[in-house]
C-alpha cells in the first residue's frame, strides 16, 4: 500500500528482524501444546527499508503480539503528511478515514479528515481478484504490474537475509 502511494521507488537496502516467539512457544496453545513444535511461520517482522528518490519505509507487521495493533501507518514528506489508520486485516479497504496534516501560512499546523466514501459493487479486495481471473480468461494484462511483485520479494528477501545476518543488506533486484 505505502510503496504504491509513493509511485513504487526501487528498494536499495534493508535492515531487517523477526521473530516467532508466540507460535513456537507451547504456552500460547494451551489446549494443544504441541502446535508449538509444528509453528514454521513468524509472528514479527519490522525493516528499515531505503528506496530509490532518497524515501525510507518503515515497516512494521505482526499477526500475534501483546498489544491490538503495531499502529497506523504515515507517510512524512516535506510539505505535509498522512496518517492510514491500522485496520483489523487489510483487505485493500478503510474502516477509517485517513488524516492529513499540512503546514499553511508559514507555520501553522492544520489537520483534516479525508471521508471514506460508500464501496458500491462488492468489495476492493473481490474486484481485485475478480480483475485477475478476467485477465487470465481473456488473455489481457495483469492487474498488478510483475515489477512490483518483484520488488515486493525483493523486500521481503532482503528482511530475511539481514535479519539472519544481524545487519543492513542491499537489495538485489532482478531484471524481468
Amino acid at each position: 500500500m505505502l510503496l504504491g502511494a509513493v509511485g513504487y521507488p526501487k528498494p536499495l537496502t534493508v535492515s531487517g528482524y523477526k521473530s516467532a516467539y508466540f507460535g513456537t512457544d507451547p504456552a500460547y496453545y494451551p489446549t494443544h501444546p504441541e502446535y508449538a513444535a509444528k509453528f514454521g511461520v513468524d509472528d514479527f517482522a519490522a525493516a528499515f527499508v531505503r528506496l530509490e528518490g532518497d524515501i525510507i519505509l518503515d515497516f512494521r507487521i505482526s499477526w500475534a503480539m501483546n498489544m491490538d495493533t503495531c499502529g497506523d501507518a504515515i507517510i512524512l514528506g516535506t510539505k505535509g503528511g498522512l496518517r492510514i489508520p491500522s485496520t483489523e486485516c487489510w483487505n485493500g479497504e478503510f474502516d477509517k478515514p485517513l488524516t492529513v496534516y499540512k503546514t499553511v501560512a508559514g507555520n501553522s499546523m492544520i489537520q483534516y479528515e479525508v471521508p471514506l466514501i460508500a464501496n458500491k459493487g462488492g468489495s476492493l479486495f473481490y474486484k481485485k481478484l475478480r480483475a485477475f481471473v478476467d485477465a487470465i480468461k481473456e488473455g489481457g494484462k495483469a492487474t498488478v504490474p510483475s515489477s512490483e511483485i518483484v520488488y515486493n520479494q525483493a523486500i521481503i528477501d532482503g528482511i530475511c537475509k539481514s535479519a539472519k545476518l544481524g545487519h543492513e543488506v542491499e537489495i538485489t533486484v532482478p531484471e524481468v
